[in-house]
């Protein structure tokens, strides 16, 4: 009995070995990054399928070769056996995910965050915010978010140095204490965001979303330069395939020192177009009707002498056309980089030729991610207005050329809180001096995600 007890021991041990070399070898291609040939090597021993450890390792190479069925059949066999395997279970997850069966892959992910720490909790997170995203298609979501800040600028009334205006008649000065002569402060933000989906056919969804910010200086000769905007916009969204397309309205108010100062009525078209997982394109086509209103203002920044602002003679429509590319790089700080062409065309409405203008002007922006928690982000802008009448008698038209750079960092605190900083350096030159300035600012904001 006991040589036939041994035997049986034997067997055992032998068959062990036996389909434990399988899963060496795809455990070997794996780690080598050659998951095609690993799920190769895994069909090539069939016999070895309901094997815990080489279900483990099989699944793992069918979903990263593209054949997510078969890895999740052999993952979901592997944790009937081992239920408490958190790596199985991330897997299994990421299949249903790539499945599309987004219900099943929430309930898994969900299940792992709540003991998720470290990585592993930040790749968690990002299939869950991946899903929330994936099922706008499908299902009607909504975000939020509310941000606070603080920070300085250098130019808060993008003005210039006293003295002679250059470009202009002698006797056209800047005088010390003037409202249009440069001045800096410190100031403080505040912003909210609301945005939704609503799907209504397949493909088809209804969009909405609004946006608040304010911004108040410190020093109470600046307060004439406050401001606050309120934003709505809403609109339908079509999906066929590879191409996206929007049609929507979008309207802003932006008041300056408590007073409303501009309004903006805005037809949006869009089209977007995935080529692969790494490039997209998109079109866009605007027209505003920009509507200012005169408000009371200073010629002094003692604030002795009120003046109307007259801002109503601008009054235009602004029509505009963007193009742009965004190519994703294969790289372990998934770089962003997005490129961008615009053309437009303002006309003044209240038959002021000289505010009328031409636009066009570039953006290129690229975005990394060197840590999980970390994002970081840098852009240069360019753009330029030739305005198509003379500025006055004897005073040729203007001609600006703005160029900016901005740099942003953002770091995780957890889910749903993120600190922020921001940099930006402006430079406009223009042949009207009124018009060159240079300005920096620097910010740092706390902005909370409502998920």
């Amino acid at each position: 009995m006991a040589k036939k007890i041994g035997a049986i021991a034997l067997l055992c041990l032998a068959w062990t070995l036996v389909a434990a070399a399988p899963a060496d070898d795809v455990k070997a291609l794996l780690e080598q990054g050659k998951d095609k040939e690993a799920y190769e090597a895994g069909k090539a021993t069939p016999d070895a399928l309901g094997t815990p450890l080489f279900d483990f390792y099989f699944g793992i190479a069918a979903l990263n070769a593209g054949v997510p069925g078969e890895g999740v059949l052999a993952l979901e066999r592997y944790l009937l056996q081992f239920p408490d395997n958190r790596s199985a279970q991330f897997q299994l997850a990421r299949g249903y995910f790539i499945l599309g069966e987004d219900q099943r892959a929430r309930e898994e992910f969900a299940g792992l965050s709540a003991a998720a720490t470290g990585s592993e909790l930040e790749n968690v997170n990002q299939f869950l915010d991946a899903i929330r995203a994936r099922e706008s298609r499908y299902k009607p979501t909504s975000s939020a978010f509310f941000e606070i800040g603080r920070g300085y600028d250098s130019n808060i009334n993008s003005g210039i140095r006293s003295g002679q205006v250059a470009g202009l008649p002698l006797g056209f000065l800047v005088l010390p204490g003037q409202s249009s002569e440069r001045q800096s402060d410190s100031f403080r933000t505040v912003s909210a965001g609301l945005q939704g989906v609503y799907p209504v056919a397949p493909g088809v969804a209804l969009y909405a979303g609004g946006l608040f910010t304010a911004r108040s200086h410190f020093k109470h000769t600046s307060d004439v330069f406050d401001q606050h905007m309120l934003a709505l916009q809403g609109g339908i969204s079509l999906l066929e395939g590879r191409n996206l397309y929007r049609l929507g309205v979008d309207v802003a108010s932006l008041s300056v020192d408590n007073q409303q100062y501009l309004s903006l009525r805005t037809l949006v078209g869009e089209w977007q177009y995935q080529s692969d997982q790494y490039n997209r394109f998109s079109l866009s086509a605007q027209h505003s009707r920009q509507t200012y209103h005169n408000i009371n203002t200073f010629l002094d920044i003692d604030k002795t002498f009120q003046v109307n602002s007259g801002a109503d003679i601008r009054n235009s429509g602004l029509a505009s056309l963007t193009g742009a590319w965004t190519r994703t790089l294969t790289h372990p700080w998934n770089p962003v980089f997005t490129t961008s062409l615009n053309v437009g065309s303002e006309r003044n409405r209240r038959e002021r030729p000289d505010l009328s203008r031409e636009i066009w002007g570039a953006r290129l922006t690229v975005v990394i991610q060197p840590q999980p928690k970390w994002t970081v982000g840098s852009g240069l802008s360019y753009q330029e207005s030739r305005y198509i009448s003379d500025f006055a008698t004897a005073i040729p038209p203007r001609r600006d050329q703005f160029y900016a750079l901005d740099l942003s960092a953002a770091y995780a605190l957890d889910r749903n809180w993120s600190l922020r900083g921001e940099y930006q350096h402006v430079n406009q030159n223009a042949n009207i001096g009124f018009y060159s300035y240079t300005r920096e600012s620097f910010a740092l904001k706390l902005r909370y995600d409502f998920k």
